[in-house]
């Protein structure tokens, strides 16, 4: 099968990479253990509010701060398998430094060095597969710089199938959008691309959810009719067969998606944070592709869309980040929604303040310093 060679490519073993894995810089990295040093829980007359656990009442989601590639691994132990859907959206490779005023939330630049990044992208690519369940979905974010790469990496990661019937891909989804000025000498660059993938021809896509409706606006070559009862519906023929659809019939959406605005600067949505993506978007993709009380996983979570929509759908999640204003408004977004499910916020041990005095968090829920949420904002 075709791939892709770059400098000093190495391919991450399952074994050594989950015990003591090697950086894209061949460099051992030594394990690490994830320790609690916060547990927020709803006050009793709240309790309503939290999801209703499907196995363990001692289920809390998790807010971890930390690298993906130490935090990954950490999560391999317990979770190997287990995840139900991913979504990430990465860095793009923009070359550019982002900045909440002059406080620098994450580096983009690589050193234009696309080596390094591909290295980086496939060791993340591998760990995450290895995360998600037998029949979990993948959604990869990002825009025209490193998308072509991006899907040759998947396919060498999760297979390829000329189908498209069996693991591997599924959709390239362009999600098309408005925002910003008009290119002079190339055409204007107005989508992002979410490359969608599953670990094998079973997994959850639930069409319904999020179809639309069809309708009083021509498609195709399909010809209006209306009944007796005014009811309009469309006609075409097909092979010698003709198909018929009312106007309030529904469609799944196709892979182009238009229908979601880029949020604006002065949007009321927005909380600050420089990449910040629309909840309409992550609520179609754990809409389609997750069931109530499943597991998402987000390791670049950023302004904590992903886990506050799998809050408010009754998922229990796992979102990860490097920075600390990630991990402070993700925070934050969570303790201001209407529902506020019990969560932990984690650290990897050796970037804890006090490692010795935190509580690795286990299956018992059992942890020091519980807050409540009236006293967690």
């Amino acid at each position: 099968m075709a791939e892709i060679i770059w400098f000093n490519k190495s391919k991450p073993e399952h074994a050594e990479f989950s015990q003591a894995a090697n950086n894209s810089g061949g460099n051992k990295l030594q394990s690490k253990v994830l320790v609690t040093t916060e547990s927020i829980s709803p006050q009793p007359d709240n309790q309503q509010l939290a999801v209703t656990p499907t196995s363990s009442t001692a289920w809390h989601n998790r807010l971890i701060r930390g690298d993906k590639q130490y935090v990954l691994p950490a999560l391999l132990p317990e979770f190997a398998g287990k995840v139900n859907l991913i979504y990430i959206d990465p860095p793009f490779m923009t070359g550019r430094d982002f900045k909440s005023g002059e406080r620098l939330v994450y580096s983009d630049t690589w050193h234009s060095n696309l080596d390094s990044y591909l290295q980086w992208l496939y060791e993340t690519l591998v760990l995450l597969h290895q995360l998600l369940a037998p029949t979990g979905s993948f959604y990869l974010h990002l825009d025209w710089r490193v998308t072509h790469y991006a899907r040759v990496l998947l396919d060498e990661v999760f297979g390829f199938s000329g189908n498209g019937g069996g693991p591997g891909f599924k959709n390239e989804i362009i999600w098309q959008y408005q925002s910003g000025g008009r290119a002079r000498k190339r055409f204007a660059r107005k989508h992002d691309t979410i490359l969608f993938y599953t670990k094998s021809s079973r997994y959850c896509f639930h069409a319904e959810r999020i179809s639309e409706r069809r309708g009083d606006v021509k498609r195709n070559h399909m010809r209006k009719e209306v009944d007796s009862d005014g009811r309009v519906y469309w006609t075409i023929s097909s092979n010698g067969r003709i198909y018929s659809y009312g106007e309030d019939s529904l469609m799944t959406p196709s892979d182009v998606w238009n229908d979601i605005s880029h949020l604006h600067q002065k949007d009321p949505e927005r909380n600050g944070y420089a990449t910040q993506k629309p909840t309409a978007l992550i609520e179609r993709i754990l809409l389609a592709s997750s069931e109530e009380h499943d597991l998402i996983l987000d390791c670049f979570c950023g302004s904590g869309v992903t886990p506050g929509i799998a809050q408010h759908l009754g998922r229990r999640w796992i979102a990860c980040d490097q920075g600390e204003l990630a991990i402070s408004t993700t925070r934050t977004r969570l303790l201001a929604a209407a529902r506020v499910d019990p969560f932990v916020i984690q650290c990897l041990e050796d970037d804890a303040v006090d490692a010795h005095a935190s509580t690795s968090y286990d299956s018992t829920g059992r942890t020091k310093g519980e807050t409540n949420i009236h006293d967690a904002s």
